[in-house]
């Protein structure tokens, strides 16, 4: 069953159908490993590890050295390279299956791991980061968790920091809830429901670009908290494109 919502707007809560459980995870990644996956998402996603990096550090705004978070880390693959370009790095997962991965891996690799719920507020409290990056761990945040997760992310950027978003995205104007054994799985944003989030968390949208794919594009997303009133700047963009169709109203397909 796919979901189809319409755009959501300033101040209205989200759908209570999209509270869940995150506990799904560990299950997750012990499968992974059964099926001898080299982690999350299988070999060929970790061997792009590289190549995303590449492409995120190409920005010139993006810092080279600092400290660096990975959001959903996983078994730490992400982390292992950015601590590898000489930065300090911390990775936080909500599976405790994943994070002992890590041990399993390359535990010599000076990377402090984190078992957390970034979906609760308060996580790494007086901690600041100069680059956070999102592990695709964003469109596995449901309901209002995306809130407490965005105010986390705000609250951990340094001045100046930069927040990188890697999420699966909606090929249409409506975004998508899709399902894993009966229950909510993952979130999928409009290019616009998410820039539009982001814009309300208090990020201010330096750049991004979506990657057509089959079932889902995948978007990437540089921000850094706003310090000044909300610009148009992603509003522009957006008109600069092809014009999407009407958000449609709520949607369940069995």
């Amino acid at each position: 069953m796919d979901i189809s919502l319409p755009l959501r707007e300033r101040g209205q809560p989200y759908p209570d159908i999209m509270r869940r459980d995150y506990s799904i995870y560990d299950a997750l990644y012990e499968e992974a490993k059964r099926k001898g996956w080299s982690g999350w998402g299988g070999d060929g996603r970790i061997a792009c590890g590289p190549g995303q990096l590449q492409r995120i550090f190409e920005k010139p705004y993006v810092p080279k050295t600092g400290r660096a978070l990975e959001l959903g880390c996983g078994e730490g693959h992400l982390c292992r390279l950015l601590s590898r370009r000489g930065f300090e790095v911390t990775g936080i997962d909500v599976s405790k299956v994943a994070l002992d991965w890590v041990k399993e891996k390359q535990p010599e690799v000076p990377v402090a791991y984190v078992h957390a719920d970034l979906s609760l507020p308060g996580v790494l409290e007086g901690e600041q980061f100069d680059l956070v990056v999102d592990g695709n761990c964003l469109h596995c945040i449901l309901g209002e968790d995306r809130v407490a997760f965005l105010n986390n992310v705000h609250r951990l950027l340094s001045n100046g920091g930069i927040f990188f978003v890697s999420s699966l995205c909606a090929q249409g104007a409506a975004p998508v809830i899709t399902e894993h054994a009966g229950q909510p799985w993952r979130f999928v944003p409009s290019v616009e429901y998410l820039l539009q989030e982001l814009d309300q968390a208090k990020f201010a949208i330096l750049d991004w670009e979506v990657r057509q794919r089959d079932a889902f594009d995948h978007i990437n997303v540089f921000a850094r908290c706003r310090t000044r009133p909300p610009c148009s700047t992603w509003h522009n963009h957006l008109r600069a494109r092809p014009e999407s169709p009407a958000p449609v109203p709520l949607q369940v397909n069995h």
